[in-house]
């Protein structure tokens, strides 16, 4: 690894200029973490967020390069010995038209500016542990060891945005929403973490959609209002809500968090909500509530791609103090349909069976003790995918197969296309005999919802939807 990374130094010495080659490459130490994925190790969480912005597009360029195919990219921070605070740069680099086009299609959270640091008593990492879990956090969700891929990159980068520009009206609120076991409450709890380590005084607070509801339910019972208000509006700096899809049809509850959200946003309190769907996909959820959710920042997550799941996999063996070997990590990643939850659980199981049995993690034990948990999901057929769309817009899969040419028809038609071609290894000629049609329709029509996706929120939270109908 090291030759290779003395490459890629010699390379982005000639592409940024000795400066900033000195200032933002030069701290930064590369290690192999398997065969496509690669850990940039910096020394600080500000080196971590200016060269993820303004280099990362250019760092995972060079590696793929020098390695002659894709690698993923992940950081991690390694501070130095006797080092008690983080030392800032005094240049903070440009961010180039490039460099951002990397980090998501559409909007992008504000540039954020070096500033002087002021001189405060830095608290303990144990300290800051102390009042992270007396927070109702957990330490462990943090930015540092979140995996960062194409699936999470905008949503990570607004939580970062959040977390050091608090109540900044272009992501206040901030709405996280996508399938279950993809790392938003991660991402909520790892907000949290990061306002406290910058603001040790800030009042975070942390709750469930669930907890919320039970807690006015108590008060409804006590008829204890006062303190519930002064918990709910009146104490929380920061207020993180999970899981808002939970408060589907609940109409006095909501009737209360909108009078909550309301007095926060009169505080300039930040605001961030994860849910599994959008706002608007939220049965019975207020039309007010809708359109304060979906005032701020919106931001989705989808399930990752293989070679982010491989890069999360090795995160959480490390974390666990697992030694995960290359092959064993592509089988364990094979076998499953994206859920970081459902990765994470496996790993345990994993860890169990090898402490038992006093052994290393390989391929044939993995193969031999977890063939129940891993394996090989059924594979989707043609038919089964037109019937299941053809079942989610309401129509005839004779409709959905058809040749009318009525808007209702065309687009789930083009979406159907489009997920036999993600979800089967059908060629673009096999697809087309599904469907009646030859091969330039069915790649024109795939190549339409592709080109959509980044810019039409509904159409991805439709596919999202669809996905989760195939994979049940």
């Amino acid at each position: 690894m090291n030759g290779v990374w003395n490459q890629v130094q010699s390379s982005l010495r000639a592409r940024l200029g000795t400066q900033d080659y000195e200032i933002w490459i030069m701290p930064i130490r590369a290690e192999a973490i398997g065969e496509h994925a690669i850990q940039l190790q910096v020394p600080n969480r500000y080196y971590q967020q200016w060269v993820q912005l303004n280099y990362g597009a250019t760092l995972c360029q060079e590696l793929s390069g020098a390695h002659g195919h894709p690698v993923t990219v992940s950081y991690k921070i390694v501070r130095g010995e006797n080092t008690e605070t983080e030392v800032l740069p005094k240049v903070a680099p440009r961010v180039t038209p490039a460099s951002l086009s990397s980090i998501a299609p559409t909007q992008l959270p504000p540039r954020v500016e070096s500033k002087p640091t002021p001189v405060v008593e830095t608290p303990s990492p144990a300290e800051r542990k102390i009042r992270t879990v007396k927070q109702g956090l957990n330490p462990d969700k943090n930015f540092e060891n979140f995996v960062v891929g194409g699936c999470n990159q905008f949503a990570q980068a607004c939580a970062q945005a959040v977390s050091h520009t608090l109540a900044d009206p272009q992501y206040n609120p901030l709405f996280i929403y996508g399938d279950t076991g993809l790392g938003k409450t991660h991402l909520l709890q790892a907000i949290g973490s990061a306002v406290l380590q910058e603001n040790p005084d800030t009042e975070i607070l942390y709750v469930s959609a669930e907890q919320f509801t039970n807690d006015y339910i108590e008060t409804i019972r006590s008829r204890t209002f006062p303190a519930f208000h002064e918990k709910y509006r009146k104490r929380p700096g920061v207020f993180l809500m999970d899981d808002v899809q939970f408060l589907s049809e609940k109409e006095g509850t909501q009737e209360e968090l909108f009078h909550t959200f309301e007095e926060l946003m009169k505080r300039g309190r930040q605001i961030v909500f994860t849910a599994d769907v959008l706002p608007r996909e939220i049965r019975g959820f207020q039309d007010r509530l809708r359109t304060r959710c979906e005032s701020g920042m919106i931001a989705a997550m989808t399930a990752p791609d293989p070679e982010t799941l491989i890069a999360i996999l090795y995160q959480k063996a490390e974390d666990m103090g697992l030694v995960i070997p290359s092959d064993l990590a592509q089988y364990i990643a094979s076998r499953m349909r994206g859920s970081v939850r459902e990765l994470e659980g496996i790993l345990h199981q994993l860890k169990a069976r090898c402490d038992f049995f006093g052994t290393q993690p390989n391929l044939e034990f993995a193969r031999q003790h977890l063939s129940g948990v891993l394996s090989q999901p059924k594979a989707l057929t043609g038919d089964e995918i037109i019937g299941t769309v053809a079942a989610f817009f309401n129509i005839k899969v004779s409709d959905l197969k058809g040749t009318r040419r009525l808007k209702r028809f065309v687009r789930p038609r083009h979406i159907a296309m489009w997920m036999v071609r993600e979800h089967t290894q059908h060629s673009f000629p096999e697809i087309g005999r599904l469907f009646g049609r030859d091969h330039a329709t069915v790649q024109h029509a795939c190549k339409k919802i592709r080109a959509s996706m980044d810019s039409d929120a509904d159409l991805k939270s439709t596919i999202q939807a669809l996905s989760r109908n195939l994979s049940c």
